[in-house]
């Protein structure tokens, strides 16, 4: 899964961004389209190209397996993360059918081994905590602080509020991991991610639905973690991670599902009301440089003009469905949800037959295949939406968005 976009505002530099990067299928797969993007925002010979930020929704290999690679093609200036605890980082390396260090090295460490990875140390690397509580406040539409200068060519500024982290994390065991984790910040709660008060990010951690530690798991685990950690050839690696793999099978079930409900939900839409707004739409070939297939212009409504990106969240119940709602509805950024990304690449257990209702997006983006593995969408979800326009997009076919807008 991988979605990229840029946001184009007079003469300025485009403010550019990636949601999830990775693939199931083969490494060439998603380094064939970070190749054709990296090409398309050109740079000086021997200068990387900017991305301003990229967000993972959560840390399955098939939406972080591109992220070295992308950090050897761009300087990222920002890295967004959810922040998930020790034992809920090993419950995805227990549930690994393939465990490689450089995998088991990310979720021991993400911080520490994003600093180690070339391009990764001119990140900023940036935590969503759980999100809980009230929405965040209105969009700010007030222009940046400083001097304008040429008011078309100044560079796009990326605004938001964070803290450090604190010494002592919960959830965290000593002497294990987190040795490099001060070198990040925590996102502060209600804080959204501003772009000259034109344009806004606005993420969202549901981790407090999440399954919760039991008491005493953590000094449970944490021997057969050292274990892990400690294994120095492939054949001991396995019977540590075997070990592991079972304390959790026995504790939470085998169902991945419930490992996969923390997910960071990303919102990004225009803080003012645009006036008049249009966008070019289409179905393209395998390729970040795409040939518009079956293109449509529409125009579309003021409270209609934003996307929002699931990863593999989910919102199968009434208390996940409300606290989702209840944390987008304000100030109307639900409201103006166009492109929705389906949780779960369509799974039947992330998702409810509330949603599609819930959302009302004029396009449904379905990130699956159909024919190879768990053979996403399932039918009842595919059916739940059907009547909000949905595209497939998968190894094959892509889709893409252009979007115009006036204030």
């Amino acid at each position: 899964m991988l979605h990229s976009g840029e946001l184009r505002h007079g003469r300025r530099p485009p403010f550019t961004w990636i949601y999830d990067c990775g693939t199931v299928t083969t490494p060439s797969q998603v380094e064939s389209e970070l190749d054709d993007l990296c090409a398309a925002r050109k740079a000086p010979s021997g200068v990387k190209p900017k991305l301003d930020f990229v967000a993972l929704s959560h840390f399955d290999k098939d939406h972080i397996s591109g992220l070295v690679y992308l950090l050897g093609l761009f300087e990222v200036k920002t890295i967004l993360l959810p922040f998930l605890q020790l034992w809920q980082r090993f419950w995805i390396a227990a549930s690994a059918d393939d465990l490689d260090t450089d995998f088991l090295e990310f979720l021991v460490d993400p911080v520490g081994y994003l600093l180690g990875v070339d391009g990764g140390a001119q990140a900023t690397i940036v935590f969503v905590p759980p999100s809980e509580g009230d929405p965040p406040p209105a969009p700010d539409d007030a222009p940046p602080e400083g001097p304008p200068g040429e008011a078309d060519d100044r560079t796009v500024t990326l605004r938001m509020k964070t803290e450090p982290v604190p010494d002592v994390v919960d959830g965290e065991i000593p002497n294990v991991t987190g040795k490099r984790l001060s070198a990040a910040k925590f996102l502060k709660k209600k804080s959204v991610l501003d772009i000259d008060g034109l344009w806004e990010f606005v993420p969202y951690n549901d981790a407090r639905q999440a399954t919760r530690c039991p008491a005493g798991f953590s000094a449970i685990v944490a021997p057969l973690i050292a274990d892990l950690l400690a294994a120095n050839n492939p054949a001991d690696r396995q019977v540590a991670l075997d070990a592991l793999k079972d304390r959790y099978d026995r504790t939470f079930g085998r169902n991945a599902y419930r490992r996969n409900i923390i997910s960071l939900f990303l919102y990004g839409g225009p803080v003012p009301t645009p006036t008049r707004a249009r966008f070019l739409t289409g179905r393209s070939k395998h390729g970040f440089m795409m040939h518009y297939l079956n293109t449509v212009w529409s125009n579309l409504s003021t409270t209609h003009f934003s996307m929002l990106f699931t990863g593999d969240g989910s919102l199968n119940s009434a208390p996940r469905r409300t606290a989702f709602a209840n944390f987008f509805t304000p100030f109307g950024r639900l409201g103006k949800a166009s492109v929705f990304q389906v949780m779960h690449h369509g799974a039947s257990g992330n998702s409810s037959p509330q949603v599609a209702a819930l959302v009302a997006p004029r396009v449904t983006i379905f990130c699956s295949d159909p024919i190879r593995g768990h053979q996403h969408p399932d039918a009842d979800v595919l059916r739940q939406f059907w009547t909000y326009n949905c595209i497939q997009v998968d190894a094959a076919t892509g889709w893409q968005m252009l979007a115009g807008f006036t204030f």
